[in-house]
């Protein structure tokens, strides 16, 4: 039975650092998942109403479709491991947090979960929460905003609150008990090494992973990255490109691109219509 291995946590606690260096180690030995990314979708596929609530609405659902395929997504393209960047906590933690007037409650998101999300979850699934303290989070990401969009991450009162979900209630939302890492003083190379036990543990070998440093946009994805709305839309590269899936990967902060041949799509393993429903 693959691993399936999720990774969460506040901003700047690490996950998509982690997954960078993790996924290009292991290349066609996992499949891979950026996280749910509202940006990416129009049409049919987008919320029906724009604002925080219709948003946050959209991510349940796509969690909840999501977790419920999964397992066969693993069988199917025959993998030791499936990665997820986020799962279910990440919009719960934005819902604990946030106190945005349109705000979609944190009591309606986490009965959603329960009715909807939880139930179709993998039962093995692993959690690994990186958590992080405001100040780190804050100086780990520069301590200023890149984007005008990513403003209400820096916030410290948000931060706070997330760190208090993360800490204290999202491990009793996980399938089974979760990894918990306190990321704060501990150097990358050593949250690597915990991560690497815990692969190891499910017979999934990881060594000689590294993390590449400020990678630039690879040239091969230059147009689609620009086209698809570039750092506003995907954040920063976070990888080099690399081999994947018969083709070649670039990962970003919010997303992937994939080209294969001539054509660069937005990577989902899933294929874009698992994410087009609109009831509940």
């Amino acid at each position: 039975m693959p691993l399936t291995l999720a990774f969460e946590g506040p901003p700047g606690a690490g996950k998509t650092s982690l997954l960078a260096a993790l996924v290009p180690r292991l290349g066609d030995r996992c499949v891979f998942f950026s996280e749910p990314n509202v940006k990416l979708v129009s049409g049919t596929k987008a919320p029906v109403h724009p604002g925080t609530a219709a948003h946050t609405l959209w991510y349940l659902r796509s969690e909840r479709l999501r977790s419920a395929a999964l397992s066969a997504c693993a069988e199917e393209h025959d993998v030791e491991a499936v990665l997820l960047d986020r799962n279910h906590l990440g919009v719960l933690a934005y819902c604990f947090a946030t106190r945005h007037p349109d705000a979609f409650p944190y009591a309606k998101a986490l009965d959603y979960h329960r009715q909807h999300i939880a139930p179709v979850l993998p039962a093995d699934m692993r959690t690994v929460i990186l958590q992080v303290g405001v100040t780190d989070s804050l100086n780990r990401r520069g301590g200023r905003v890149s984007h005008p969009r990513w403003q209400q991450w820096y916030e410290p009162e948000l931060l706070e609150r997330m760190d208090l979900f993360y800490r204290e209630h999202a491990p009793e939302l996980c399938p089974r008990p979760p990894l918990i890492i306190d990321t704060s003083s501990l150097t990358p190379g050593a949250i690597q090494e915990m991560v690497a036990v815990e692969l190891a543990l499910s017979g999934v070998s990881s060594e000689g992973w590294s993390v590449s440093s400020r990678p630039l946009i690879a040239d091969a994805f230059a147009i689609a990255y620009n086209a698809a709305g570039g750092a506003a839309v995907l954040g920063s590269p976070v990888t080099t490109a690399f081999a994947y899936r018969g083709g070649l990967m670039q990962m970003f902060q919010l997303a992937a691109l994939h080209q294969v041949g001539d054509h660069t799509f937005v990577w989902n393993p899933l294929g874009s219509s698992q994410f087009t429903e609109t009831g509940s």
